[in-house]
């Protein structure tokens, strides 16, 4: 994702209890509230760190190293990510596919990729998204890409994770892009693909850069433009964090919200999406991460307390949003 000024609307906000996890052998869920708290406290912090350290290392160098690379535009790279999550989905269960597009700086087909949790009731899809790829200014090999964007490719996994276990009345689709870092490429054909099939979509969350807070204030920021039905999803984020007492500062940016990432492919269809991000700089305050899009973008960088209470609000408002139904 890449600056750009905009006008942010700020949003206070109220902590309240957390809602823990029943003991097992807690009768059945009787609401709503209930299972998205649950939902929630499952989010567990070591998920993303494990994901984050796979995503950023060289294959076959030692764990969680900082030497490795997902740039789209070298397919050994970026497939290497793509059979790691690939294989992830896989094993919870989800119907997986790798679903083609060109990428002019590739040879061959480029893909993302989508995993689906099929609702009971409804083909109506509620979209978790992140870009798996990354890149760096100064270099082609090395581009370890932790915050930029292993942390919100990270987050989709675990919400994966957590929501498979779950029923819920409508879809859910969990898809990581590549392509982004060469303007969009891979959302913009996903996004289509999607019209073009008149897959009804809700909501779309999408998340890139979620791991950096290095002044810990909890600032973030939600892009969600002008359009009332991506309001609703800011809404509806702001709401979660407030309701379920995740200690997190939210910044709404409505007129000048940025174009810079994944949400924009669904935008520029007419559907409701927001971009999830740490604070970039947008708005009242500046935390932006100077090792944004350099080899240096590493793990020992992050937060991973922070992380995962976003992931936790794009959860439970993604969860939210499906209607759980057990």
């Amino acid at each position: 994702m890449k600056r750009v000024s905009i006008v942010f609307i700020s949003l206070s906000v109220l902590i309240g209890l957390f809602v823990l996890k029943p003991a097992i052998g807690t009768p059945a869920i009787a609401s709503t509230t209930t299972v998205v708290g649950e939902i929630i406290q499952q989010v567990n912090e070591e998920n993303l760190r494990a994901h984050i350290c796979v995503l950023q290392s060289r294959d076959g160098g030692e764990f969680c190293n900082t030497e490795g690379s997902r740039w789209s535009c070298d397919g050994a790279a970026i497939d290497r990510a793509l059979e790691y999550a690939q294989g992830y989905f896989e094993k919870l269960g989800l119907k997986t596919e790798r679903v083609p597009f060109a990428l002019s700086c590739r040879s061959g087909l480029s893909h993302n990729l989508e995993a689906i949790l099929p609702g009971r009731e409804s083909s109506q899809s509620v979209l978790i998204t992140a870009h798996l790829d990354s890149v760096t200014f100064g270099s082609v090999t090395i581009a370890p890409g932790a915050d930029d964007n292993a942390s919100g490719s990270s987050a989709v996994l675990e919400a994966a994770r957590i929501l498979s276990q779950y029923q819920f009345k409508h879809t859910i689709r969990f898809v990581l892009f590549t392509g982004e870092e060469q303007g969009l490429v891979g959302s913009r054909a996903y996004a289509g693909k999607l019209a073009s099939e008149g897959v009804p979509i809700l909501g779309v969350f999408n998340m890139d850069m979620i791991g950096y807070d290095s002044d810990s204030d909890g600032a973030f920021e939600i892009h969600a433009g002008v359009r009332e039905n991506s309001l609703k999803l800011a809404n509806l984020l702001v709401e979660t964090l407030q309701r379920y007492g995740i200690k997190l500062a939210p910044e709404v940016a409505e007129a000048g919200a940025s174009n810079r990432s994944d949400h924009a492919s669904f935008w520029s269809r007419g559907y409701p999406a927001v971009l999830v991000i740490e604070d970039t700089g947008y708005g009242e305050s500046d935390d932006f991460n100077p090792y944004y899009h350099t080899t240096a973008d590493t793990l020992d960088k992050l937060d991973l307390s922070y992380a995962k209470r976003l992931a936790q609000v794009v959860i439970g408002a993604a969860a939210q949003l499906a209607e759980p139904t057990q």
